[in-house]
C-alpha cells in the first residue's frame, strides 16, 4: 500500500520564513519552498529567483579543451571536411544539431552520423568509421558518446580519421588516445562543474571556439551572451531531457533557453510544440520540454532513425518543419501504442500467474517486444507495484535484450552480477540496466535472480511512497500561489518542481476525460470543491471510489482555455488518509515482529480461535470460484474484530497454506489488499492444531 512522505525535514524556521515574505513580498508557501531548498535569507532567496546566483565557467579549464579548438580550427583552415557523430537519444539530438549549426556558420564543411537503435545499437563502430573515412573526412568530433569507445578510436586513428571526443558519461576504462578528449568526469579535469549533459559539453566546446575566433578577429563582444542567444534553446532541451541537476551552468543555461523558446523559438521547436498542441502563446517551462518536446524527440530514435530529430532542428522551411514535426508526433503515438500494448500485456501476465511472495523481481519476457519501448513499461510497472521490474524481448534467433528499472533497496548492477553466468551481458546503474539473456537461460536466471533479491531485499517490509514538499490547506489553493511558483523555475533534478498534499480530502467525482484516458476528479474538503485532473488514470483503473477519505498528491499549475486563467490540481498520486495507511503499515509490522520470535499479549488479541477459523475456511470454500478476496472482506466474513485484526488473518492464511489447504498469493494496490486463494484437495480432516505456526503463535503469547 502506496504512502506519503515529506522530502524535507518540515521543521520550519518560521521568522526566517516570515522575513521572506515581507522582503520578496510572497506568499508563505513559496517562502517555505525556497527555506527547504536552502534560500534561507532575503539576499540568498533573491538572488535565485534573478538567476544571480550562477555563472559560466572558463571553458579552457577543462582537459583538452585547448587541443580540440585546436584541432577544429585547422579544419576549418585547411578546408577539411568533418563528421560529428553523436547518439539517438534527445541529448544527443541537441549535441549534433548545435554543433552543426555552429560550425556551419562558421564555415566547416560539416556533416553528422546518428547510429541506427536497432540496426548499429549504441556507439561508435568500426563499419561507421570505414564509411566516414571512404566519404572523404578526415576529423571526428563525437558528442555526447565515445568516452568508452577507445578501439574503435584507435582503429580510425590508424587509418587516417583523428578525433576529437565530446562527451560527459563516466570513465570506466582508459581514456581514448584521439587528438582531445573533452569529459569534465575525466580524473584528471579540473572543471569545477562536473554535471553538464553532452550538450553541456558541446556548449562549452563552441563557446571556446567563439573565443578563439572572437580573438582572431579582434573583436570585444561576450561569447557566452552570443552563443546563448543562438543555441540556448537547443542546450537547455538536451539538459533537461537528459535529467541534470539544474543548478550552476545548467540552470542558468536552462533559463536562457526557456526565455529563447518564448521570445524567438527556433523553427523546428515552434512546429513541433504547434503539432503538439503546446504552442499559440502558452508559457514555456521545463515541464513544456520534459512531458512534450522530449518525448517527440526521443521517439524518433526509439522507432525509427533520430535523424529525423536533427533535420527538425536544422529546418529552415515552415512546410518541411511542420511535416517533420507530424511525423515526430506521429511516431510517439506510435511509441505510445507499443507502450500501452506492452504494459497491458504485462499487466495480464502478472494478473495471471505471478507469484509476489516468491518473486519480488518482476521478470517478463515476450517474442517481439520493441526493444525502444520496453525500458518505459519497466519503468511503468516499477512505479506501480513498488519493485523491481526486468521486460525482455525475445528475437527469432532466441537472442533476449531486457530492461530493467529497480528501487531503493536493491541495487539492480549488483543483483546482475550476481547472476551474470546466465547472461550474455548487462550494464547500467543502481536504478536501471539493461542486459542481452538467451531463451535457454532465460528460466535460469529468473530464478536466480528472485533468489538474490529474497535474500538481499525485504519486499514485504518495502512500501512504494511518494513525496510531498509542503502540505497546503485548501484556502491555500488559489491563482496566485500557483503564479508565485513560476518565481522557482526552471524546475527538474536538483530544483524539482514543487509537490503538495491535501490531506483528509473526499473524492466527490470520478469521471473520464480524453477519450477516458484520464480522469477529472472532484474533490472536497472543508466548503470549498476542487476539480483535479489525473492524467494516465481511466475511471476504470481507480482503485479508489466516490466517497473515500483521501490524502491528494499534487503538483499546482495553471490552466489557460478561452481567455480564462485558473489554477490547476495535477494530480501525482490519491492515497488512502495517511491514518488508514499508518495503520495497516503498523499491523504488517506487527506481523513480522511475531513472525521473527517477539511475544505478545493475551489482551491483543492475535490468537485466533476455532470459530474465526471455521469461519474463514467455510467462507472462501463457499466461495471458491471468485478466486480473489480483499482484505477487509475476509476479515468481515471470519468475524475478526479488534485492532490487530489484519495482523491475526495473515497468521491464520499461513496456517492454512502450512497445512496444505489453500495457496495464497497476495497483491496490493493503493487502495486494497487483495489475495489469491486456491483450495487444495485434502482427504479427511485436518487438524490445525498439529499447525507449527499455530503452535509457536501459542508460545509467544502472554497472560
Amino acid at each position: 500500500m502506496r504512502r506519503w512522505q515529506f522530502a524535507y525535514d518540515n521543521r520550519i524556521d518560521e521568522a526566517a520564513v516570515g522575513a521572506l515574505c515581507s522582503e520578496l513580498d510572497i506568499l508563505p508557501a513559496t517562502a517555505k519552498l525556497l527555506w527547504q531548498r536552502g534560500y534561507t535569507t532575503p539576499e540568498l532567496a533573491g538572488r535565485f529567483i534573478r538567476s544571480e546566483d550562477s555563472f559560466f565557467h572558463d571553458p579552457f579549464l577543462m582537459a583538452d579543451m585547448d587541443k580540440a579548438v585546436e584541432r577544429i580550427l585547422l579544419a576549418l583552415d585547411k578546408g577539411e571536411k568533418v563528421m560529428i557523430f553523436g547518439d539517438y537519444d534527445v541529448d544527443g539530438v541537441t549535441s549534433v544539431s548545435t554543433l552543426y549549426l555552429f560550425l556551419s556558420s562558421i564555415g566547416i564543411s560539416c556533416d553528422y552520423h546518428i547510429p541506427s537503435r536497432i540496426g548499429e545499437g549504441y556507439g561508435i563502430s568500426t563499419p561507421a568509421i570505414d564509411q566516414i573515412i571512404d566519404d572523404g573526412y578526415t576529423l571526428m568530433i563525437s558528442v555526447d558518446t565515445g568516452i568508452t569507445a577507445c578501439a574503435e578510436i584507435e582503429y580510425a586513428e590508424e587509418h587516417g580519421l583523428e578525433t576529437v571526443v565530446t562527451d560527459h558519461h563516466e570513465c570506466h576504462s582508459d581514456i581514448p588516445r584521439a587528438v582531445a578528449v573533452v569529459n569534465p568526469k575525466r580524473p584528471d579535469c579540473a572543471y569545477p562543474f562536473k554535471e553538464l549533459a553532452g550538450v553541456g559539453v558541446v556548449f562549452k566546446l563552441i563557446t571556446a571556439l567563439r573565443m578563439r575566433l572572437n580573438r582572431r578577429a579582434g573583436r570585444d563582444e561576450n561569447p557566452f551572451r552570443s552563443i546563448c542567444n543562438e543555441y540556448a534553446d537547443l542546450i537547455a532541451t538536451g539538459t533537461i531531457a537528459d535529467v541534470m541537476p539544474l543548478v550552476d551552468e545548467n540552470r542558468l543555461i536552462v533559463s536562457m533557453g526557456l526565455r529563447l523558446m518564448e521570445k524567438s523559438p527556433r523553427l523546428g521547436i515552434s512546429a513541433l510544440l504547434d503539432k503538439a498542441g503546446a504552442g499559440k502563446n502558452k508559457r514555456i517551462t521545463s515541464s513544456t520540454i520534459g512531458y512534450t518536446l522530449a518525448p517527440r524527440i526521443n521517439a524518433a530514435g526509439r522507432l525509427s532513425e533520430a535523424s529525423i530529430a536533427c533535420e527538425l532542428m536544422l529546418s529552415k522551411e515552415r512546410k518541411e518543419a511542420d511535416s517533420l514535426a507530424e511525423t515526430l508526433c506521429d511516431f510517439n503515438e506510435q511509441r505510445r501504442c507499443e507502450e500501452n500494448a506492452i504494459a497491458k500485456e504485462a499487466a495480464e501476465m502478472i494478473a495471471t500467474d505471478y507469484d509476489f511472495e516468491s518473486n519480488p523481481v518482476i521478470v517478463l519476457a515476450k517474442e517481439n517486444w520493441h526493444h525502444g519501448v520496453i525500458g518505459i513499461v519497466s519503468s511503468r510497472l516499477t512505479d506501480k507495484y513498488g519493485l523491481p521490474t526486468i521486460l525482455v524481448s525475445f528475437d527469432e534467433d532466441g537472442m533476449g535484450k531486457g530492461s530493467g528499472r529497480s528501487v531503493k533497496g536493491l541495487n539492480l548492477v549488483e543483483a546482475l552480477s550476481a547472476v551474470s553466468d546466465t547472461l550474455e551481458k548487462f550494464g547500467g546503474h543502481e536504478l536501471a540496466a539493461g542486459l542481452s539473456v538467451r531463451r535457454e537461460n532465460f528460466d535460469a536466471f529468473c530464478k536466480r535472480i528472485n533468489e538474490y533479491a529474497c535474500e538481499h531485499f525485504d519486499h514485504d517490509a518495502h512500501s512504494p511512497t511518494c513525496t510531498a514538499d509542503l502540505e497546503l490547506d485548501s484556502e491555500d489553493i488559489d491563482l496566485r500561489q500557483a503564479n508565485e511558483l513560476f518565481l522557482l523555475e526552471p524546475f527538474g533534478t536538483d530544483n524539482p518542481a514543487p509537490v503538495f498534499v491535501i490531506c483528509d480530502a473526499t473524492v466527490a467525482e470520478i469521471r473520464g476525460i480524453g477519450a477516458n484516458k484520464h480522469s477529472r476528479i472532484g474533490i472536497t474538503k472543508g466548503n470549498r470543491a476542487f476539480g483535479c485532473v489525473y492524467f494516465g488514470m481511466s475511471p476504470e483503473e481507480a482503485s479508489f471510489k466516490k466517497g473515500d477519505k483521501v490524502d491528494v498528491v499534487f503538483s499546482l499549475e495553471i490552466n489557460e482555455y478561452k481567455g480564462i486563467t485558473t489554477p490547476q490540481i495535477n494530480i501525482r498520486h490519491i492515497l488512502p488518509d495517511r491514518k488508514t495507511v499508518e495503520k495497516y503499515e503498523g499491523q504488517k509490522q506487527l506481523y513480522r515482529q511475531i513472525k521473527n520470535g517477539a511475544r505478545y499479549k493475551i489482551t491483543d488479541e492475535i490468537l485466533p480461535s476455532r470459530k474465526e477459523f471455521a469461519a474463514l475456511y467455510t467462507y472462501i470454500k463457499r466461495c471458491e470460484k471468485k478466486g480473489m478476496f480483499t482484505l477487509n472482506e475476509l476479515i468481515s466474513q471470519a468475524g475478526l474484530t479488534g485492532e490487530n485484526r489484519i495482523c491475526k488473518l495473515r497468521f491464520m492464511l499461513d496456517v492454512f497454506t502450512e497445512m496444505k489447504l489453500l495457496t495464497v498469493d497476495k497483491s496490493e494496490d493503493d487502495f486494497e489488499v487483495k489475495y489469491k486463494i486456491t483450495l487444495r484437495f485434502v482427504r479427511g480432516k485436518v487438524n490445525l492444531d498439529k499447525s507449527i505456526v499455530l503452535q509457536n503463535l501459542r508460545s509467544k503469547q502472554d497472560k
